[in-house]
């Protein structure tokens, strides 16, 4: 061959070769370049594996490979990695059988060895002719070309993809933040974080710190499919990212002993490959995010795994504050409706006792006026039995004010207010209470003391509408570092679990708002009740 000839193939092929912004990404540039390489050799086949600098590896084929040089490559490639190199590169020759031979090129960018070059040759005589080192500095001269340019297009399409990703992963940030509905919410998540990965599927756990548990908020189950599942917070990949708090990658989930099947199996769904990572609030797990299956086909990388932690960060904000919204609803209509139960209370008070009483006067009134001008004796009888019906009336109506807002619990205290609530008690059916109480009662800042008068007055109008018991015992004492209320009867019971249970149904949210209000002055109302043994009501406020 020609110093000439060897000249024009070297301006063809490196001007083919260098021109990388021609391809749309490395596999199309490395592909190319392995045929031109064949081709100006020439050579039967050939081989290239190439690692970018992010870590993917790349391997590509051309020509027939038989068993003889497939086992060949491979076992050069076993100790292939990414790393430098200050040697010249150089090339290396395999003996096959008859008269081919494998040659061996490193492919290089920089000081770095970034991938292997292997062509099937015929062996010939030697030649030590200038053309023949002059095209075997040629075609290492191109090898290191083609690793320089597979760097420089595998970094741009990096770049490019990281933008892409960062812009989606705003949009999404912009999205959630937005929302503050969390079914709304759950759905949008779920339609916009397989975008950035490129996913299948997504499924979105809740926590259910109470119960122990993960609830599937959100999943892509398909069109008619809106079932809910519920996993112990110790079961499967997702239980254990929630209770560990780190995200993983199992690209194959049949090899994870941890990988529990039962919603695949519920939903038909094979999952072959799993990024399952938690919605983190500070330390606090809210929920996981799990993304099934590439659409490609391919393994998710740690790249994935970064951009789901950032997501799942938002994520888990945008829920907490639509938790936050959600429950500032149920609790502004749980206000509303105690708001709505009182008025009626009053009403239903005000109409049975005061206003009947009054009415009561106001026809005393009359009949006293037409007996003092046809029986004026019987006038002073009649004022004595007025006097007393109105004397009646203004202590139903204290109270009622009494019962409403004690004024008493800022001059005298818990423990006299509560003696002045038992003697002035009164109900239609008969129950009465009684207080059971030392005299030494230490005393509270006034707003928890109100707090515990609220608490033991429902318990007692619970008692009153439900137990149908003859008495209802009020005890106040002190235990260690704690003040005690307990509000008991020996009606019929009820069973707790069950109440608790339907609250929504049963339209009536007694027993929560004791809780509720205990824990708000950090005390703590404990509930026990036997059907047909009676009920026990304890608050337990800390004395601290």
């Amino acid at each position: 061959m020609s110093p000439s000839i060897i000249d024009q193939r070297q301006i063809q092929t490196l001007g083919q070769l260098i021109s990388a912004g021609g391809y749309p990404d490395v596999p199309s540039l490395l592909r190319a370049s392995l045929e031109r390489l064949i081709t100006f050799w020439p050579a039967q086949a050939g081989a290239l594996i190439y690692q970018a600098p992010h870590g993917e590896l790349l391997a590509f084929e051309y020509g027939n490979l038989d068993a003889e040089v497939a086992n060949t490559i491979a076992e050069a490639r076993d100790s292939f990695s990414r790393r430098t190199e200050n040697t010249e590169p150089a090339i290396g020759y395999y003996a096959l059988d008859d008269d081919r031979q494998l040659v061996e090129l490193t492919i290089r960018s920089n000081n770095q060895m970034v991938g292997l070059l292997h062509l099937v040759v015929r062996e010939g005589e030697p030649e030590n002719t200038a053309a023949a080192h002059a095209e075997e500095d040629m075609v290492v001269l191109v090898v290191r070309a083609l690793g320089g340019e597979a760097d420089k297009l595998a970094m741009l399409h990096r770049a490019e993809q990281d933008l892409r990703e960062l812009h989606l992963l705003y949009d999404v940030s912009q999205s959630l933040a937005a929302n503050l509905d969390l079914p709304s919410l759950m759905e949008e998540i779920k339609r916009r974080a397989p975008e950035v990965i490129g996913a299948e599927r997504i499924s979105i756990m809740l926590v259910d710190e109470q119960q122990h548990e993960l609830v599937l908020e959100a999943s892509d189950l398909g069109p008619n499919e809106t079932r809910d599942f519920r996993i112990p917070l110790d079961k499967g990949i997702a239980g254990w990212v929630a209770t560990n708090g780190i995200g993983q990658i199992v690209n194959d989930v049949e090899q994870d002993p941890r990988w529990f099947d039962g919603i695949s199996l519920a939903t038909d769904y094979i999952t072959k490959s799993m990024l399952c990572v938690p919605m983190k609030r500070g330390e606090r797990v809210v929920g996981v995010i799990q993304i099934l299956n590439k659409r490609s086909g391919g393994p998710f990388t740690d790249q994935d795994l970064r951009l789901m932690n950032t997501l799942a960060s938002q994520a888990a904000v945008a829920v907490e504050n639509a938790q936050l919204v959600r429950s500032l609803k149920e609790e502004r209509d749980r206000l509303l409706s105690k708001e709505a139960e009182v008025r009626t209370a009053i009403a239903r008070d005000l109409h049975d006792g005061p206003t009947q009483s009054v009415a009561a006067i106001a026809m005393n009134i009359e009949f006293i006026k037409r007996l003092l001008r046809a029986m004026p004796e019987r006038v002073p009888q009649e004022l004595d039995i007025l006097s007393e019906l109105v004397q009646k009336t203004a202590n139903d109506i204290r109270t009622l004010l009494f019962e409403l807002r004690p004024l008493g619990l800022e001059t005298q205290g818990l423990l006299a207010t509560l003696q002045q609530y038992a003697a002035r008690f009164r109900d239609p059916n008969g129950m009465q209470v009684r207080l059971e109480a030392p005299a030494n009662i230490p005393r509270l800042p006034i707003e928890i003391e109100g707090a515990i008068f609220i608490i033991v007055q429902e318990a007692v109008n619970n008692a009153r509408k439900h137990a149908k018991s003859p008495e209802v015992v009020i005890y106040l004492y002190q235990e260690e570092d704690n003040l005690v209320a307990s509000v008991r009867d020996r009606g019929k019971g009820f069973n707790v679990a069950q109440v608790e249970a339907t609250y929504t149904s049963r339209g009536s949210l007694g027993l929560l708002n004791m809780r509720e209000r205990a824990a708000l002055i950090g005390g703590e109302c404990r509930i026990r009740s036997v059907e047909g043994e009676g009920t026990t009501i304890e608050l337990r406020v800390p004395l601290a």
